[in-house]
């Protein structure tokens, strides 16, 4: 460890409104722990950031999630000399969830990733801090597919009403939610918003359902890097991390976590926190998730040095 992680919080503007954004960036001031909510962050609150450019990750919540559910991964990768950038995503977060599973959440997410990283980047105090040619995106599960949107895929929305039609008896949750053609949506793909600065894609059990074809992801040139939940309930495989990392047209860097649920890639609660929050913040006997997100942090920062060298 070479920083202590620096924290600050600011908002972005998008046609869906003022985005609130967490912000955390390498420091040489020490951490303090405070309480965020179920979390117990380690960070030097508004701290000054350490001297040079440094190579940004922008991350995507998953559905009905918040800005600080991957904390302790943006803690790891700013005391590694990283800054990571994480907007909550209008109508589709754990205070305002009224657009969830709609086409236009679904179709808006890599925009406001767009109206973060701009706002940062155009930012005076911000901009200059960050090397623009190092830049990464990270999502988990809707995350994920946001990620990859922000590289360059396109949903393929009949690709999903035939895996509804499918397989609704083996990817049972998934299907039941009905996203997307729920709300009357007829069109073949999705519209969504790429992005060329990102040189890097990380995707924790992402959505796909069908919405990822080998044609819709042809587009994807950068570095990609895929995790699959051996446990996941939710996304059942191999319809979705699994789907994905075999339509990717240059392969990816593809991790099953053995006895990992859905929600074991949110980082972990404190104790106290633990009791009401079920599967969100708890997982089967003998996984320990802060054990194995250490070494999934180990993995990633691999993944980056090499992906933005």
């Amino acid at each position: 460890m070479t920083f202590s992680a620096g924290f600050t919080m600011f908002r972005a503007s998008d046609p869906d409104g003022s985005i609130p954004c967490a912000l955390w960036y390498p420091t040489h001031e020490p951490a303090k722990t405070s309480r965020h909510g179920i979390y117990d962050f380690c960070v030097a609150k508004k701290a000054v950031i350490a001297e040079g450019a440094h190579p940004l990750v922008v991350t995507s919540h998953g559905s009905g999630g918040t800005r600080f559910g991957h904390c302790k991964t943006a803690e790891f990768l700013a005391q590694n000399g990283y800054m990571v950038l994480a907007p909550e995503h209008p109508f589709n977060n754990f205070f305002d969830d009224s657009g969830v599973g709609s086409a236009r959440v679904y179709s808006s997410r890599s925009r406001h990733l767009k109206s973060a990283l701009d706002a940062v980047l155009e930012d005076a105090h911000w901009g200059i801090v960050i090397d623009a040619d190092r830049i990464a995106v990270h999502g988990f599960s809707l995350g994920g597919f946001t990620a990859l949107t922000a590289v360059g895929a396109t949903p393929f929305v009949a690709g999903l009403r035939q895996h509804l039609r499918q397989n609704r008896e083996f990817d049972t949750t998934f299907c039941g939610y009905e996203v997307i053609v729920r709300d009357g949506y007829d069109d073949e793909y999705l519209p969504v918003t790429s992005d060329p600065r990102y040189k890097a894609c990380m995707a924790f059990a992402p959505v796909s359902g069908g919405l990822f074809s080998k044609d819709s992801l042809k587009d994807i040139s950068v570095p990609v890097q895929i995790y699959r939940a051996e446990r996941d309930m939710i996304l059942r495989n191999p319809f979705h991390a699994e789907e994905i990392a075999r339509n990717l047209p240059q392969g990816c860097d593809y991790h099953v976590t053995e006895k990992a649920g859905h929600f074991s890639y949110l980082s972990w609660a404190r104790e106290d926190a633990r009791s009401e929050l079920g599967e969100l913040v708890n997982d089967m006997p003998g996984f320990d998730r802060q054990v194995v997100h250490e070494k999934i942090h180990q993995e990633m920062l691999g993944f980056l040095n090499k992906a933005l060298s």
